[in-house]
């Protein structure tokens, strides 16, 4: 393939619109769903989502995407050129690598995320970077994103070095992506949208659910992980109230 000036005239603005449509679609569909749902699911019961805020974090999501698009973008340019490990046919390291690095991904994704988080609890970093994404106190589908340019750089820079070492295919990174963003969004939703029999599970004990993070946006100093709360159960930063507010407000009627 030729990859002129001009392919990358289309493909890079592609890949940007495609992360600002992919958040406006599951921003959106995830507060339809918000209306289907019961109030008893609500995790902060006597709070609502206002218009200003919504609007705000419309604003601040639409800025926070571009950094997360610019680096996937050169992670791209980058194994067009062969200047990194990515590549592009699946046989070359086989299904169960394609599979396998998806999960790699995913637990360095928990894993970063947690430590980063931790990092931009700091006072100083707070202050400048953190704050932004913390004005929603009870943060509504749209906060996913509504975080500081160089926040999302350090939250998905991973990504880059983790292509200097080890192979990535890019479908195995765009699903990846997509999940991130969907579990972003699911975290920011506002309701507990699980049941007790999943939640109360050995494996959901572990998961990060909306009523976990929710907590991090009204309490600011627990729960500061991604995927899982492996992380904050090492390290001792779970809300001792958690494990009992999730088992509330996915027992509630939907």
């Amino acid at each position: 393939m030729d990859y002129s000036l001009l392919y990358w005239l289309i493909v890079i603005p592609m890949i940007f619109v495609s992360f600002i449509l992919r958040y406006l679609i599951l921003s959106f569909g995830a507060l339809g769903l918000t209306f289907l749902m019961s109030r008893n699911r609500k995790i902060q019961s006597s709070r609502e989502f206002t218009k200003p805020q919504i609007l705000r974090e419309l604003r601040h999501s639409f800025i926070g995407v571009i950094p997360i698009a610019f680096i996937v973008s050169v992670v791209y340019i980058l194994g067009i050129y062969e200047l990194n490990k990515l590549y592009f046919d699946i046989s070359e390291f086989g299904w169960v690598w394609f599979f396998g690095q998806m999960f790699l991904l995913m637990f360095i994704t928990d894993l970063w995320f947690y430590a980063v988080h931790r990092l931009i609890h700091t006072k100083f970093l707070y202050k400048i970077i953190h704050k932004r994404h913390h004005l929603s106190t009870d943060p509504s589908p749209f906060a996913a994103n509504s975080i500081h340019p160089f926040e999302s750089i350090l939250d998905f820079i991973f990504i880059l070095l983790a292509s200097f070492i080890f192979p990535l295919h890019p479908i195995a990174l765009f699903i990846v992506v997509n999940i991130s963003a969907l579990w972003s969004t699911i975290g920011h939703l506002g309701y507990e949208i699980f049941p007790r029999a999943f939640t109360g599970s050995i494996f959901g004990k572990y998961l990060n659910f909306a009523t976990v993070h929710n907590q991090h946006h009204k309490l600011f100093l627990y729960n500061f992980g991604y995927y899982t709360t492996i992380w904050d159960r090492i390290f001792g930063t779970l809300h001792t109230e958690t494990d009992d507010l999730i088992k509330e407000k996915s027992s509630a009627n939907y």
